[in-house]
């Protein structure tokens, strides 16, 4: 019996190999929920894992279970560019209007994640059946007892609708829960930060591009610019920190990140085309920086001064 037993389950795990062990419309889907591309060179592991269970969890539009990647007290998501914040509690009813104007299909993923379990940045991407809109967002990001403390979206709402849902400015946030965050930054970070800051705010182009490496890349989201290489960063800072809000005049509001990157959080001057945004980059083994990657909102900018901060890109 137990031979007739073996050759028959033989006989059945060959005819399945042949055929499929279930028909087309009965197979289990086993693709990835979204495309499995983030940059994690720059990224702790454990960072790394909870974030893979954040972004499933939100694509999948489960958002009582997405708020349970939350610390419990206060307000733990702000959106710098619409201009509120909401608490662990209220997510669910907070978000239902943005995913009521998105798809079931709507995903959201990470990019590239710098960090560790104390604080990071996240470069995301929203696909436009998630909110009705593709956005692309850099995250400020704080972490307490291993849950989210406090998350920070940026993104230009130029060409993306949701920037219909921004706050009256009256009712505009000034600040964004940083009060809340009690740990100090990493020191290699901080320290980064405020040099880089320094030069940028007070137009000295030499001393913030002696920051990058030899072929770092700086990168204006926004302006959609991109610029390679360390002389031709200084050149460009030389014509453009007068007019770009990262520039003259410019305030940390916050830093997040570890001895590998981060970001920080900056607050324009008042005659600045916004007053936020934020600042990401990745550091090499010297402390440098080899990528930069800034966003704001550039929503209440006129067409004419979006063409002059385009312009000096061009190097004549």
């Amino acid at each position: 019996m137990q031979n007739l037993s073996a050759i028959r389950t033989a006989v059945i795990l060959a005819f399945l190999s042949c055929v499929g062990a279930l028909p087309a419309h009965q197979a289990r889907d086993t693709s990835p929920l979204y495309p499995n591309i983030a940059d994690t060179s720059h990224a702790s592991a454990t960072l790394v894992n909870f974030l893979n269970g954040f972004f499933t969890t939100k694509s999948l539009h489960n958002i009582d279970g997405w708020a349970s990647y939350f610390a419990p007290s206060g307000d733990v998501y702000f959106d710098a560019i619409i201009g509120f914040g909401v608490d662990k509690a209220n997510i669910p009813s907070a978000f239902s209007q943005f995913l009521s104007q998105g798809k079931p299909d709507g995903r959201s993923y990470p990019l590239t994640i710098i960090g560790d379990m104390n604080s990071a940045v996240v470069f995301g991407e929203d696909t436009p059946d998630m909110f009705g809109f593709e956005t692309r967002t850099i995250a400020a990001v704080d972490f307490k007892d291993g849950r989210v403390a406090r998350w920070v979206d940026y993104w230009d709402g130029r060409h993306d609708g949701l920037i219909a849902l921004k706050s009256p400015s009256d009712e505009f946030l000034k600040t964004f829960g940083e009060s809340n965050i009690t740990r100090t930054p990493n020191p290699v970070i901080q320290n980064v930060t405020s040099q880089l800051n320094d030069a940028l705010s007070t137009g000295n182009s030499f001393a913030a591009a002696s920051l990058f490496s030899f072929d770092a890349v700086f990168e204006d989201r926004t302006t959609q610019t991109r610029i390679e290489g360390r002389n031709s960063i200084q050149q460009y800072f030389s014509r453009a920190l007068a007019s770009v809000p990262y520039g003259n005049g410019t305030t940390v509001r916050h830093v997040v990140g570890s001895s590998r990157g981060g970001a920080y959080e900056w607050i324009g001057s008042l005659t600045s085309p916004t007053q936020n945004g934020i600042s990401g980059f990745k550091l090499d083994s010297n402390g440098s920086i080899t990528i930069l990657s800034t966003v704001w909102d550039s929503s209440q900018v006129n067409n004419s001064t979006m063409e002059m901060l385009i312009q000096l890109a061009v190097q004549l």
